[in-house]
């Protein structure tokens, strides 16, 4: 079965365009600021209650709007929406996702599961990728999962999708507490959904997904108690996005950025009631933001004609005391933020103009310092959407083969 695992991954993770991301280190939060939004690199105080019943799952159907002939013949699917905990407040929460299992009889010991963690696709209830068709775009990673032998558990993180009346209320865009734990705990439903996977798994995302497997990797010691993550392969993470503010203040954010940054600033002033979007989106970007924010037409229609009607007064802060705010909430979900003993894959690109490299490069080194074991790669030449190649197939099937992981720290 390992042999399978081996073919080449190029081409493969298309990933939605997301934010950038700066290096800053995190100010200290306000004296003023309420105390549930003391933001705090740790565990959250979770009721027992509430961790015993993580990853337990609410409701499941075989019945899907999937596209399932964009699968190999013989995959299953299933949606299910299961329970989890906000990174935040440690309050449960019911988040949405699927399960995919690839054609034929599992191996022994059960299907081998990569947890897939999506990019961006919106902040709004109605952004859920598992309610599309084609998983917004996924389907097609999700597909080359399943002829590689894998299953996929999928998340749509708390906020997105419909998760019912126990579901949040928003989602707490580029936390990353949060979506971790909704990573987690959707490999603990999938594994009820279906009880031939594997408790051994991979996480796998690019852009904000990359940043959930990052965090995954990092709270999993804490958090991921009853299954066995093996490694954590992180394409084109949004790992720190507080330079955004900067570039806002100085009139420099690149094109892609200015795509994203609606979503920023409501993502997070969904969660922290002082920031104001009216102090941060004007111009294009305050007339136009319900077709910005659209994660799917005919809202979205029209998004991509936006591109050359930007000015850089439209992201221009309205005070410095809006700035620093706002800076302070990026920086303060920035990571990396625990030190953790699960190997980490890296990949960037030398070309991206969402996520510069050398953001990527100094969290990269902020996390060797803690001494966790990353395999950094820099692809010259590639952006934001990059082609892994063979390298991130072959990463992933050393994990599950029981190969040492080594790092170039």
């Amino acid at each position: 079965m390992v042999s399978r695992f081996v073919q080449g991954l190029g081409g493969v993770l298309a990933c939605a365009v997301v934010a950038a991301c700066g290096a800053s280190q995190p100010a200290s939060p306000s004296s003023a600021e309420p105390e549930e939004l003391n933001y705090a690199r740790q565990m959250p105080t979770i009721a027992a209650g509430d961790l015993a019943a993580r990853g337990t799952v609410v409701s499941s159907s075989e019945a899907t709007s999937f596209d399932l002939s964009a699968l190999p013949a013989g995959s299953s699917a299933h949606t299910m929406v299961y329970r989890s905990i906000s990174g935040i407040t440690g309050s449960p929460t019911e988040v949405s996702g699927a399960v995919f299992t690839p054609p034929g009889e599992p191996p022994p010991g059960g299907w081998p599961v990569i947890g897939y963690a999506h990019g961006t696709v919106g902040v709004t209830p109605d952004c859920g990728p598992t309610a599309d068709a084609r998983l917004l775009g996924d389907i097609t990673s999700v597909a080359l999962q399943l002829n590689l032998g894998y299953a996929v558990a999928y998340t749509d993180y708390a906020g997105l999708g419909d998760s019912g009346s126990g579901g949040a209320t928003s989602h707490a865009y580029l936390e990353p507490k949060s979506a971790a734990f909704n990573l987690i705990d959707a490999v603990r439903a999938a594994r009820t959904v279906v009880p031939q996977l594997s408790p051994r798994w991979v996480a796998l995302g690019s852009s904000q997904g990359g940043e959930t497997a990052w965090a995954a990797a990092e709270y999993f010691g804490a958090y991921g108690q009853g299954t066995d993550l093996l490694g954590a392969a992180a394409l084109v993470p949004t790992a720190d996005m507080s330079g955004l503010v900067q570039r806002a203040e100085t009139a420099t954010l690149t094109n892609d950025q200015m795509f994203l940054y609606p979503s920023v600033v409501e993502g997070l002033a969904s969660v922290d009631k002082t920031i104001d979007p009216n102090d941060h989106l004007h111009g294009v970007l305050s007339d136009e933001k319900s077709t910005l924010l659209a994660c799917r037409p005919p809202a979205s229609a029209g998004k991509e004609a936006l591109a050359g009607r930007f000015t850089g007064s439209d992201a221009k802060p309205s005070s410095q005391e809006a700035a620093d705010r706002l800076r302070e909430r990026l920086a303060s979900y920035a990571l990396p933020q625990q030190p953790t003993k699960i190997p980490l894959l890296v990949i960037y690109g030398g070309a991206d103009q969402t996520v510069p490299p050398e953001w990527t490069e100094v969290a990269m080194g902020e996390a060797c310092a803690r001494g966790d074991t990353i395999m950094r790669v820099r692809m010259e030449g590639q952006g934001h959407k990059l082609d892994p190649g063979a390298l991130l197939g072959q990463w992933i099937a050393d994990r599950f083969a029981g190969i040492p992981a080594v790092g170039n720290c």
